[in-house]
């Protein structure tokens, strides 16, 4: 997703940033009231990180004026904890409230669930690999692999299905399509390709019948 953080605070947005881009996120940042305004308005963002107390302008008067003109979801960031301030901000639009200290995992967290269904499926991630599908992007640890269509299809398949263990024919069937008369052998080839770009482990073997994702890599990563 396209994340916009609001926060005057530089050490911050700099955890948050960290944080998000090994979620494999896009981040923007805005120090000023100002500046935010003008990412919103130039940026088709999914979601809002915004502190509420910025040096030039209220976050609830951002808040509002997103509100008013976007359909993107905004959690508020702030060290006021009073319950009239949480009203406030929810009467202003805010989807989410946190009050300060918390930690990055958490905004996360929240920021997922507040996305749309239909924006969820768009991004899957498997450990620290995460593949945006509109965009077709593959990312391991923030960067961008170069795959084929068919490495990307295959890896598409298995990191959407990384229970299930597809033999070399479901694969060729779903890849290439029910008709096509193709060597068994060009899967593994397809497969050893992708393992070199992923320089991981997450493609596995499981001998005399196919290939899955491996599970145990996507635990250790988390």
């Amino acid at each position: 997703m396209k994340v916009l953080i609001v926060d005057d605070e530089e050490k911050i947005t700099n955890v948050l940033v960290s944080y998000f881009e090994k979620n494999g996120d896009i981040t923007y940042v805005a120090h000023t009231g100002e500046s935010a305004i003008q990412i919103v308005d130039e940026v088709p963002l999914d979601m809002i990180i915004l502190d509420l107390m910025l040096s030039d302008m209220a976050g609830e008067d951002i808040c509002q004026y997103v509100k008013l003109n976007y359909d993107i979801p905004v959690i508020m960031l702030t060290a006021k904890i009073s319950i009239d301030d949480k009203l406030k901000g929810f009467e202003l639009g805010a989807d989410d409230y946190v009050v300060k200290p918390f930690h990055p995992k958490e905004i996360i967290v929240r920021a997922e669930r507040l996305l749309p269904e239909s924006r969820k499926k768009q991004i899957i991630q498997f450990g620290q690999l995460v593949i945006h599908k509109n965009e077709r992007q593959v990312l391991l640890n923030q960067e961008s692999l170069q795959l084929t269509q068919h490495e990307y299809s295959i890896l598409l398949l298995l990191v959407e299905n990384p229970k299930k263990v597809f033999s070399r024919e479901d694969i060729i069937k779903k890849i290439f399509g029910f008709d096509m008369d193709i060597n068994l052998r060009v899967v593994d080839q397809h497969i050893k390709n992708i393992r070199k770009k992923i320089k991981d482990n997450y493609i596995q073997t499981v001998f005399g019948l196919g290939y899955k994702m491996n599970e145990k890599v996507e635990k250790d990563e988390i």
